[in-house]
């Protein structure tokens, strides 16, 4: 049993704060606390995906006999709709389960984070047990003092054992992560308004991606990137069983492409084979490291499975930069790795940060001139930002006075980077110019038309945002 989160249209007729939104009795009520509402640049990007992680989770305790009802807000205006549902099912026990595959959960936002906290206490409020997992609450575990019981790290056994009614400690620690994943279920696609998510996508975008899972963890050692659930480890899901369930996901909601959400797509090349040729070849986005993409016969299959998108984690065209980072790649293997998607006919996105520390002016030039020059179809530019777990963090830790962002993708500089922040944001500014203008292909379509508008726009504000970055970029700017 779901909780209605919105209409076919996108347009969601809310309840009031006192409406039952629905009648069935359930022992347990399993939800999330993302809200795009509260969210206005992932709102903006208008891309929302199924909460993936929490509906594994609910899959998990559904094949454990366990009747439940799944809450998901992403739909609705605030975390008070949450009432209504409790009102509603009455649980004895409440699961806020992050989806910890989901970036903006990985952000670790004020906002989700105030969201969770007054879903705990509406819980609590109605008399439910509170279980509280996911990213956030692996690193602020003091943050949900309301909750029952706190799990740091992957949640999978601790949330089961909890749901049959065993006691755990109020903040459980981390126990080693899942090395099998075959027996994973299907996220219970069921549970959640997928027509809405349809609606939404189909309405901006004109077609519908959802997202899937391949994997968990990484094994690489990024020193700025946040491991939270898995910490640094990788497993991945026999190619069986995720084959299997992209046929049960095209049989039941026929979405137009999918986005795999692992941190690295394929590391393993007999995997991405073994795909390949047991695959119906469906559309699909993913994201992998540069060096990772140096075999021909690897892009080969990533093509003939169906990929059209790859994003490459490049960070930065300075090679200094890129060692300092621990990112253990090179410009050079981004230069191949582009070349190589290129040659094969897919679409490249580029990961950038900008600010990381000992980063100079002309560092960041290096990296607008690789974006000029390997010109990617698409790219997500981001200052550093520093989240608990990380050597990073560990280095500016004392530089710290706001340790979260807001929102998603708020790109406010909260350590003492080389520059002010006005120069991070003309620097952003420029990087999406270059981008725009040098990028810019023709199309006769709504989504070219809307390029070309935005070249023309980018074009513009060029020659004022260089200056920008010329003026904040001096020696003495930061003084």
């Amino acid at each position: 049993m779901s909780v209605p989160t919105g209409g076919a249209d996108g347009k969601r007729e809310a309840p009031s704060r006192g409406d039952t939104v629905a009648r069935s009795m359930a022992e347990l009520l399993v939800a999330h606390a993302f809200h795009l509402a509260l969210d206005p640049n992932e709102r903006a990007l208008g891309k929302p995906y199924p909460p993936l992680g929490t509906l594994v989770s609910a899959a998990q305790a559904r094949a454990a006999g366990h009747e439940l009802a799944v809450y998901d807000p992403t739909f609705s205006p605030d975390a008070g709709f949450f009432e209504a549902a409790l009102a509603g099912h009455r649980p004895r026990r409440v699961a806020l389960l992050a989806d910890p595959h989901a970036i903006p959960q990985k952000m670790c936002t004020l906002a989700n984070r105030e969201a969770a906290v007054a879903m705990v206490r509406a819980a609590k409020g109605a008399g439910a047990e509170v279980l509280v997992a996911g990213p956030d609450a692996t690193d602020h575990p003091e943050a949900y003092a309301d909750a029952d019981v706190v799990v740091v790290g992957e949640h999978d056994r601790a949330f089961l054992d909890w749901a049959a009614g065993a006691p755990l400690p109020r903040v459980t620690p981390r126990q080693p992560p899942s090395e099998d994943l075959a027996p994973l279920p299907f996220p219970a696609w069921d549970a959640v308004d997928m027509a809405m998510y349809r609606s939404r996508w189909r309405a901006r975008h004109g077609l519908w991606e959802v997202n899937v899972s391949t994997a968990r963890g990484c094994p690489y050692r990024c020193n700025w990137c946040a491991k939270p659930t898995w910490g640094r480890s990788y497993h991945v899901r026999p190619v069986e069983a995720v084959v299997a369930e992209l046929a049960a996901l095209r049989a039941a909601w026929s979405p137009d492409r999918i986005w795999f959400t692992d941190d690295i797509f394929a590391i393993r090349p007999a995997w991405l084979r073994a795909f390949r040729e047991q695959v119906d070849p469906v559309p699909f986005r993913c994201l992998t490291r540069a060096d990772l993409v140096k075999d021909p016969a690897y892009v080969a299959d990533l093509a003939a499975a169906g990929c059209v998108e790859v994003w490459l984690g490049a960070e930065s065209g300075s090679d200094r930069v890129l060692a300092a980072m621990d990112k253990d790649g090179t410009v050079a293997e981004i230069e191949r790795a582009a070349g190589l998607l290129r040659d094969h006919g897919i679409r490249r996105g580029f990961f950038l940060q900008l600010g990381y520390p000992g980063e100079t002016r002309e560092d960041v030039e290096r990296t607008i001139g690789m974006v000029r020059a390997l010109q990617p179809e698409e790219l997500g530019i981001s200052v550093s930002y520093p989240l608990p777990g990380t050597v990073f963090h560990e280095r500016v830790a004392a530089q710290l006075g706001d340790r979260n962002w807001t929102r998603s993708m708020e790109n406010r500089v909260l350590f003492r980077a080389t520059y002010p922040q006005p120069f991070y944001d003309a620097a952003r500014e420029v990087l999406r110019a270059e981008h725009a203008v040098f990028s810019f292909r023709p199309e006769l379509s709504r989504k070219g038309l809307r390029r070309a508008a935005g070249a023309a726009w980018h074009a513009a504000r060029w020659p004022a945002q260089r200056a920008k970055m010329r003026w904040w970029g001096r020696a003495d700017a930061n003084a």
